[in-house]
């Protein structure tokens, strides 16, 4: 049986609680400057080397923003396993410069990867040499909503200490002691633990997760990704995949409290022992767990629920969701998609293979685009296309999928099946967009003002991503091949 033991606090110390106020500032970092004052003032004397992001959060107070070039930092220097980067109230972290910037919105995390990592020595080769990795890289410990983490690879946290001080919990993040802090555009990767959350633990605390993705972390005895006990915490967005425990391949929500996830994947994670739920297992304590427009899929568990395993004491509500090819020793029946283990589970308007008793639900193939290749689009056929409940969404509602398209679209060619008007929200994580518009008669020209100019860059760029306006060789995405189209016929149309 798991026994639960009020947990350790990461608290800020008092002097710090008590700091005399600052004027708000920007802190920049860079981890490859070898010149300029180390202080952080600019770009050019910004704080330096692996170090330089842990300097930065001791000097900041409530008001600031760090701002970090690409590169990779580390909670220390030295070599103590017990000091983390340690988030504060007030103060964001974003990641992803180049090092010239002047505004936040021009940097790009994809491109400029920015890493927190446990690895202390920088040895790590697979599993092996990690006993001096950090216990947690990142603590975010009775900081509020106002810190907030944006733009990082997280990695290399290696929980394996000792249970009194939470050292075997959280590999990538530890939250606990009313933490609420904001999460957003950030990769977990590879992170470990011996008692639960390889990516995160979430005691007594909360948390919000929007465009992050966690893959293959190992999370002991319980979640791959997340262990959470008592939490009140929302997911949006994001992709949980490869990541494996003996209960709970990739969240386990333990001891009461609510998670929300809206738009989120669960993929290909395990559950190696016998509690089974290698996407999600919920119990105990009363846990909810509230399901918007999420797949899961090829989730594989030893024992049973490859999808979502629901013990006593645990409530899964799961709408516009889609349930298939998740397997456990029976094979890819009904109940290693959703099991009622004791708990309760209210499903509607979600496709689960092998059929699910509720309301709207459906038995047919989703027809993802490549289960193969980790493609779990729904191809144009697909009948979870404009068959889902409009009016089954989370407080605030939903405007994009989890591949940043618009979230209610109709598709001409299909018949509308679900509830509510036209457009009808898609089953799953992804909506099918409908035809992409046919480029303009002169390539790059998107106002039609004969000229192609700042104007029709402007357009592509707020579509960069997506298959609107500005797909000008229709493969579905507006990309660089886009940017090489429109750059080569700059200037006036030809008449």
């Amino acid at each position: 049986m798991r026994t639960s033991t009020r947990l350790a606090s990461f608290v800020l110390p008092a002097a710090l609680a008590c700091a005399p106020f600052a004027s708000a500032a920007i802190r920049y970092v860079d981890a490859g400057l070898a010149t300029g004052a180390n202080n952080g003032t600019s770009w050019a004397d910004a704080y330096q080397g692996a170090g330089g992001l842990a300097a930065a959060l001791t000097a900041s107070v409530s008001g600031d923003e760090i701002w970090v070039k690409a590169g990779t930092y580390k909670p220390t220097t030295g070599t103590s396993r017990t000091v983390f980067l340690t988030m504060k109230t007030g103060v964001g972290i974003y990641g992803g410069f180049a090092g010239a910037e002047t505004a936040r919105d021009q940097r790009n995390w994809t491109t400029n990867v920015t890493t927190l990592t446990g690895d202390l020595l920088g040895n790590d080769s697979g599993t092996a040499n990690l006993t001096d990795n950090s216990y947690h890289v990142l603590v975010g410990s009775g900081a509020a909503a106002t810190a907030i983490l944006d733009g990082f690879t997280v990695k290399g946290g290696n929980a394996n200490g000792a249970t009194a001080s939470n050292y075997d919990k959280g590999g990538g993040i530890l939250i606990v002691n009313s933490g609420a802090p904001t999460i957003r555009n950030c990769n977990f990767v590879g992170n470990r633990c011996t008692f639960g959350g390889g990516a995160g633990y979430i005691f007594a605390a909360q948390a919000t997760f929007t465009d992050c993705q966690f893959i293959d972390n190992v999370g002991g005895s319980y979640g791959g990704a997340f262990d959470t006990n008592n939490v009140t915490s929302t997911f949006r967005r994001c992709v949980f995949k490869g990541n494996s425990a003996a209960r709970a391949g990739a969240f386990e929500t333990f001891g009461g409290g609510n998670t929300t996830f809206e738009n989120c994947l669960f993929a290909a994670n395990r559950a190696t022992g016998t509690g089974g739920g290698a996407a999600i297992w919920v119990g105990s304590g009363s846990s909810i767990v509230r399901a918007y427009s999420c797949t899961f899929a090829g989730n594989i568990a030893t024992s049973t629920a490859g999808g979502v395993n629901t013990t006593s004491g645990g409530t899964l509500n799961a709408f516009n969701c889609v349930f298939w090819g998740n397997s456990g020793p029976t094979g890819q029946t009904a109940a290693n998609q959703v099991n009622a283990g004791g708990g309760t589970n209210l499903v509607q308007y979600c496709t689960v293979q092998g059929g699910f008793t509720g309301t709207g639900n459906l038995s047919t193939d989703p027809l993802f685009v490549s289960v193969a290749s980790g493609d779990y689009r729904l191809q144009p056929t697909s009948p979870a296309i404009d068959s889902g409940s409009n009016s089954l969404f989370p407080t605030g509602g939903m405007t994009i999928d989890l591949g940043g398209l618009p979230r209610y679209v109709d598709v001409a060619a299909v018949a509308d099946t679900g509830v509510g008007s036209a457009p009808v929200i898609d089953r799953g994580a992804y909506e099918l967009p409908d035809a992409p518009p046919p480029p303009p008669a002169c390539a790059g020209d998107l106002n039609a003002d004969n000229q192609v100019d700042g104007i029709d860059l402007g357009v592509l760029l707020s579509a960069w991503g997506t298959n609107g306006a500005g797909d000008l060789n229709g493969d579905g995405s507006v990309d660089g091949i886009d940017l090489g189209v429109m750059l080569s016929a700059w200037g006036a149309c030809p008449s």
